[in-house]
């Protein structure tokens, strides 16, 4: 029981460490674009999306970078709506899909690389069918690959922060996220792919195969890359904006699919992270270790979460969620400081955090036990 205790505390100090640093970052500085010049290929994969592909194309055509420059193809799969009739009527490419055997994004994704000649471009972008981006993201992304950043994530803020309390919650999980990953970039390490806002460089898509069998796709992507050498590096200032769950039950379903797929991940591919680890310590390639180690504290979160849960009811019994309504809070007020937040919502919404923090514990427990369940549910927008 001390040994678990002991583990527990050390993952939860490694990473609270990493979030102070990112606490002193900041974010907001002055915005460097690049020239212009290097060629985007946006894919949007998109299932009965309808409802708001029209307002998201209309905020991807409309960017400051040269229009010759880009082009949006939406990956309409499995599509029995509108979707087609909205993208073409935007000025983008409709690529329809039909397979009903292999569902879901990173399907979708592996399928239209395939479809389109990618050695006309110099980088992909993937966005959701919901996102809306700020007008100066090419031209972020542009500067980030002309100084030699080979896969680059954009910084995903809350569309719908006001919207429930439940949207906002999902608002200061990636406040509080995103800070620790500016650290993590900051320090030499590899960020995470957050799904949406994705940039590759076309050669390491030749390179790490988009062969991927989870359902977190970006967990899994980023895994494949730190194998082969790669690291992600996190442009802070392109911002994606992206729609989040406005009520429990699709909030439910969307984080028992992460959790699934993050187990999933975990079984495949930790043990060859901690091979690699191991070779590059042994070998003398600090650099590489530490990176390789990072990621052995990142893929299995949910197994801490379940063993901490655990651990602090047998220790402290129910006293521990009374502990959790004064803790989470507070610890979501630093990133509010850090990114001067002014949603009023965001602050008078903040009670709410410790209960939306542990509906994970049976989500966790559920998708851990139910991880062979690779069903592939959108969330409706």
């Amino acid at each position: 029981m001390k040994i678990l205790a002991i583990i527990i505390a050390f993952y939860y100090l490694y990473h609270l460490i990493f979030l102070m640093i990112g606490l002193t970052l900041n974010r907001k500085k002055e915005v460097k674009q690049g020239k212009g010049e290097n060629i985007f290929a946006v894919f949007v994969p998109a299932h009965n999306e309808e409802n708001v592909i029209r307002e998201s194309l209309a905020s991807i055509m409309g960017a400051n970078y040269p229009k010759e420059n880009f082009k949006v193809y939406v990956i309409a799969d499995n599509c029995t709506d509108r979707t087609v009739e909205f993208t073409n009527l935007a000025g983008a490419i409709a690529l329809e899909r039909r397979n009903d055997k292999k569902r879901g994004k990173q399907h979708a994704l592996a399928w239209a690389y395939e479809q389109v000649d990618l050695s006309k471009f110099d980088a992909v972008l993937i966005m959701d069918a919901d996102n809306h981006i700020d007008p100066d993201l090419f031209t972020i992304l542009d500067y980030e690959l002309e100084n030699g950043h080979k896969v680059i994530q954009a910084y995903v803020e809350t569309k719908n922060p006001s919207e429930s309390w439940i949207s906002i919650n999902y608002g200061y999980t990636y406040w509080y996220m995103f800070r620790s990953v500016m650290a993590r970039c900051r320090l030499g390490l590899s960020g995470w792919l957050a799904g949406t806002g994705v940039c590759i460089d076309t050669e390491i898509i030749q390179k790490v195969k988009w062969e991927l069998n989870t359902l977190t796709d970006d967990v899994e992507y980023t895994c494949k890359l730190l194998l082969h050498g790669e690291k992600v590096y996190l442009a802070s200032n392109a911002l994606v904006y992206d729609q989040k769950p406005n009520d429990m039950k699709f909030s439910w379903r969307q984080r028992l699919r992460w959790v699934r797929g993050q187990t999933q991940v975990g079984l495949n591919y930790l043990p060859r992270l901690a091979v690699m680890t191991f070779k590059s310590w042994l070998s003398g390639d600090i650099k590489k270790t530490l990176i390789t180690f990072d990621a052995l504290m990142w893929v299995p979160m949910q197994l801490i979460l379940l063993s901490s849960f655990a651990l602090s009811i047998f220790l402290s019994g129910w006293t521990y969620f009374l502990s959790l309504i004064i803790t989470v809070p507070l610890l979501y007020t630093l990133p509010l400081l850090a990114e001067e937040v002014k949603i009023k919502k965001a602050w008078t919404h903040l009670i709410t955090a410790s209960f939306f923090w542990i509906t994970w514990i049976p989500i966790t427990a559920y998708g851990v036990i139910t991880h062979g369940n690779k069903e592939w549910f959108r969330t409706p927008h």
